[in-house]
Order: structure tokens, then sequence, then C-alpha cells
């Protein structure tokens, strides 16, 4: 299942810098360095090294990141000092506990060969492809990514929609721009909470019928 045992290229111990372990974003910046364009030569390895990580990628058992990041990305994002966030912290780590079962199941496959059935790998990789749709909102202040897990920048690891509520309401006599705020974000950690679950249920379903 691995580049070297399915389509005969040589290792290329630069793959090593691109490990599944590292998180997409940051082979994306591995791979795109603005510095190089200028050099043909480094430009040209790196075109080439892309695809042999694309195609690593591709072949892989299951798509190279973890289920638990995310809910634990979702419990460091609750930390602060805005209100009320405390009672989504009991859904966050429910969400993680969920996370940390499905995580078993994802990881199975890329440790013992005899867990790789196709139709199994298929569904782990459909449940983290579509993993980030639950944390799109609809509707978001301007200037403020859709994906509710990102942030505009690297001082703080909350919620960016959460900052933002809770700056207006700081102005404002009512904090409803900030419960609604909260009800997004409670949407989307309770929406990823049951997918996890169903996931785990189907996989559950799979594996009784093959027995």
């Amino acid at each position: 299942m691995f580049l070297a045992s399915t389509t005969g290229t040589k290792h290329n111990p630069k793959l090593a810098l691109y490990s599944p372990s590292v998180p997409t974003h940051t082979l994306v910046g591995r791979l795109l360095r603005p510095a190089d364009f200028g050099n043909v030569t480094v430009l040209s390895e790196d075109i080439q090294l892309s695809g042999e990580v694309i195609l690593q990628i591709a072949n892989e058992p299951v798509l190279p990141f973890n289920a638990l990041d995310i809910a634990l990305e979702v419990q460091n994002s609750l930390k602060g000092d805005q209100p009320n966030t405390h009672q989504l912290l009991g859904l966050a780590s429910r969400l993680r506990d969920s996370a940390e079962l499905f995580q078993s199941d994802e990881m199975r496959p890329a440790n013992d060969p005899r867990e790789r059935v196709p139709v199994r790998v298929r569904m782990l990789n459909d449940i983290l492809q579509d993993m980030e749709k639950n944390f799109l909102a609809q509707q978001v202040p301007p200037g403020f990514y859709r994906n509710i897990l990102y942030h505009l920048d690297e001082k703080t690891s909350q919620f960016s929609i959460l900052l933002e509520a809770w700056e207006r309401c700081k102005s404002l006599a009512s904090n409803e721009t900030f419960q609604e705020a909260l009800s997004k974000v409670l949407h989307s950690i309770n929406s990823a909470q049951v997918y996890f679950k169903a996931g785990l249920d189907v996989f559950d379903s799979v594996l009784d019928g093959k027995n």
C-alpha cells in the first residue's frame, strides 16, 4: 500500500520530510516555497517530489491526518476567557472520546494489512475527507474563514468566530451576537460527534457482515 511497493519508485530520502504524521497545511507549505521558484533545478526537483508525495498519499491505506487531532484542536479552541464556553467543553470531551475510538479504526489498516478491506478503507477515507464540512459555517463575519477551526493568525488558538463576537458584545448591551456564535460552534461540534459515531456504527456493520 506504500509508494515503494506499489509503483516501483526508488525511495526518496526527502519523502521523510513529508511523513503522513505531518499536518496537510504544513506539507503544502513545504512543497510550495516561493524562494525556490528562481532556481530551475530546485523547482524541478520539487515538482518531481510533489508528484511522489501525491502518489504516496493516494496509495496510503488512509488519509494523512488523524481524527483525534481535530478533536484536540476543538478542545484547545474553547480555552479562553469568553463566558459560557465551559458548556461546550463537555461536548468537546465526548467528541474527543469518539475520535479516539475512530482513530483506532483509522490506524488499524495502516498497521495491519489484514484490516485493509477495500470497502472499509474507502469509508474511512470518505469520513476523513468530509470531516471538515462539519465545521463550515454558512455565514461568518467579514474577513473570517468559513471553517471555524481556522485562525487568522498564530497569536491565539481560540475560535475566531467566538473572539469576534465577544469583542462586539463588549461594546453592546446585548450578547445576542455571542450567543449566536456559540450556537454555531455547538452545532459544529455536535455534528462532528454524530458523524464519528455513525461512522463507527457503519464499520461495525461492515465487519459483522464479513464474519
